[in-house]
């Protein structure tokens, strides 16, 4: 069986986080982590917004020196941005995680041939009754050819089949 698509769903989810990037007033709460792996490299963005009180950080770990490095916000901003540009989109379903980390970036990236983007984001707009809320991991391919690929290296319980999926550790939309 085929590996479900996700570019429609990334579409989405890169409106909403665009914007909470540019109109984060509008927002009553919420809290966005996306960690990307690429070029062996670990690049991670947060930003809250509860009781009123906003907080953002964002860093850069190379996996080679093993070097952390604060970054500007707007620039780990730009790399999700490029990586929600690409052409395809398979998500991973969380199963098979290896203990060591860098074993497990290897992993889903298929030894840094590909970037992955795990996101987690949790928001509320002002007036509106629900939190809606997603976490999903996925790996950016140029296309479909691309996906078909990926496809056939990873392992057979890793990626996502049917949507929309939900588990205990990720989740479309609700």
């Amino acid at each position: 069986m085929a590996a479900a698509l996700y570019r429609d769903y990334i579409v989405d989810l890169k409106a909403r986080i665009d914007d909470l990037h540019t109109n984060a007033e509008s927002y009553q709460s919420y809290a966005l982590t996306m960690e990307l792996l690429a070029q062996k490299n670990l690049v991670s963005y947060s930003a809250k917004k509860a009781k009123g009180q906003t907080e953002g950080l964002s860093y850069r770990r190379d996996f080679t020196t093993g070097q952390a490095v604060r970054m500007q916000q707007e620039s780990a901003y730009a790399l999700f941005s490029g990586f929600f540009n690409l052409g395809q989109f398979l998500a991973f379903t969380g199963q098979g995680r290896e203990q060591d980390a860098k074993q497990f970036a290897e992993l889903l990236t298929d030894n840094w041939q590909y970037p992955t983007c795990a996101v987690h984001f949790d928001y509320r707009r002002k007036g509106q009754p629900k939190t809606a809320s997603t976490r999903m991991h996925f790996v950016g391919l140029n296309g479909e050819a691309e996906a078909t690929s990926y496809e056939q290296t990873a392992r057979t319980d890793s990626l996502v089949l049917r949507r929309p999926f939900a588990s205990a550790l990720f989740w479309e939309w609700k």
